[in-house]
Formats: structure tokens, sequence, C-alpha cells
């Protein structure tokens, strides 16, 4: 992993390489000044690195947390959906036979039985709604009752039910996408220090003489959070074939 490779390196040749960049450039001190602590510096970089990737690892556990919870509330969703599909489906014929076809966009059928949750909540609502409020028409078969008032509970506790379970999942949605975001903060702000403290620690090796150390910590130009020597090779750019007889491609 490469920010364990530039911690590694800092940590490991800070003191060393503060020595010799200390005998490098003591002789330009002026009267007063004092050297800085460099290996100090190599060593708070380092530990910024760390904090960084902490966070991005801290970011990516919590959003696979998030996400592992996200299951039973679909599920119960679900399985609400169905049975309030279920008891709208029988309503739906037990209204066709006492009723006629003619008479379903009256009582709230205008259209079909929709399967998608929140189309389903919308529609049990329109149900109810035109069983309370409009005179119901008068029965194909004398002396057939049902209880309108009970058949309307029923789908309102569905109903209720099923609205519960589609804020539940939408409050998950919002807070997977906060976590989300979260991670790809925290994955923003590794890259970006990931450069800087490769690049910083990789100018101290080189004014140290260690032109090699300097090398293994240089970040990728291809791919951000990497070291050079950690970075995928880019792949390499295919050939035309070569035409039959030997013969290359010509332009025009």
């Amino acid at each position: 992993m490469s920010a364990s490779s530039v911690i590694a390196a800092g940590e490991t040749h800070a003191d060393r390489v503060a020595t010799e960049i200390e005998a490098l450039l003591s002789p330009y001190l002026h009267k007063g000044e004092k050297m800085p602590n460099i290996a100090l510096l190599a060593h708070l970089v380092t530990r910024a690195l760390a904090d960084a990737r902490e966070r991005m690892v801290t970011a990516d556990e919590a959003l696979e947390d998030e996400l592992a919870d996200d299951g039973p509330p679909r599920e119960g969703r679900d399985e609400v959906a169905h049975e309030l599909h279920d008891e709208l489906t029988d309503l739906r014929d037990w209204l066709t036979s006492l009723y006629g076809a003619a008479a379903l966009e009256q009582l709230g059928f205008a259209e079909a039985t929709p399967h998608d949750p929140v189309q389903l909540e919308r529609f049990a609502g329109e149900v109810t709604r035109a069983l309370s409020n409009n005179e119901l028409p008068k029965p194909r078969r004398d002396g057939v009752r049902w209880d309108v008032d009970d058949a309307v509970l029923r789908i309102e506790r569905r109903r209720d039910a099923l609205l519960s379970h589609l804020k539940d999942v939408a409050r998950e949605a919002r807070e997977a996408e906060a976590t989300r975001m979260a991670k790809s903060t925290a994955i923003a702000l590794y890259d970006e220090r990931f450069g800087r403290v490769a690049t910083f620690l990789g100018g101290l090796f080189r004014l140290a003489g260690h032109g090699d150390l300097a090398n293994q910590v240089r970040p990728s130009s291809r791919r951000s959070g990497l070291t050079e020597a950690d970075a995928p090779s880019a792949a390499p750019a295919s050939v035309a074939p070569a035409r039959r007889g030997g013969s290359t491609p010509e332009n025009g």
C-alpha cells in the first residue's frame, strides 16, 4: 500500500536525512539563526498522511455498515406492498362482480393496480377516497350487501404500514447518500494529502542526496494516492495488424 510505504520511508529515514541536510545547510546559517528541526517536520507530515488514511478507512467502513442495514426496511416495504396489492386485486374482482366493470373508475380503479410501492400507496389512497366519498352504484344482483367501511379500513391499515416502510427506506437512502459523500470527501482528502506529503518527503530525500529514496516515494502522475512504483502500468497502445502481404496501412 503506497501510504504505508511513504509513511515507513519518512519515519525510518527522517533522522538520518535531517542530519545530512543540517550538515549541508548549517554553513549558511546567519548569526542568530537556528537550523529548523527537519526530523520533526518529516515525522509530522507522515502523521498527517496516516491520519488522512485512517479517516478514509473509517469512512469506507461506515458506508459498508450503512449499506448493510438497508435490507430490512426494503424487505418490510416489499412484503407490505405485496399484501396491499393482493388486497386491492381481490377488491377489484369483488367490485367487478358486484357492480360491473363499467363502475370501476367511479370506485377508484381507473387504472391497473401498480406494483411499484410508491405508486401503489398513492393508488390505494385514491381507491379509499373514491369508496368513501362517492355514492355506490346499484348492485347488479338484488339483496347483495357488503361493508364498504370495513374494506376501506383494511386498505388504509395496509397503506399506512406501507407508507411507514417507505419513509424508512427513504431515510436509509438519505443516510447512505450522506455516508457516501463523506467517503468521497475522505478519499479526496487522502489523495490530496498523499501527493503533498510524498512530494515533500521526496524533496527532503533528494536534498540529502538520496535520489533512490526520492524515487520510491514519488507520487504517481497516473493514479492519485499511489506512488509511481505502486501505480499499475499503463496498458500498451494497440498496434494495427499488418495487411496481408506484409504491407502497412496507408493514410487516405
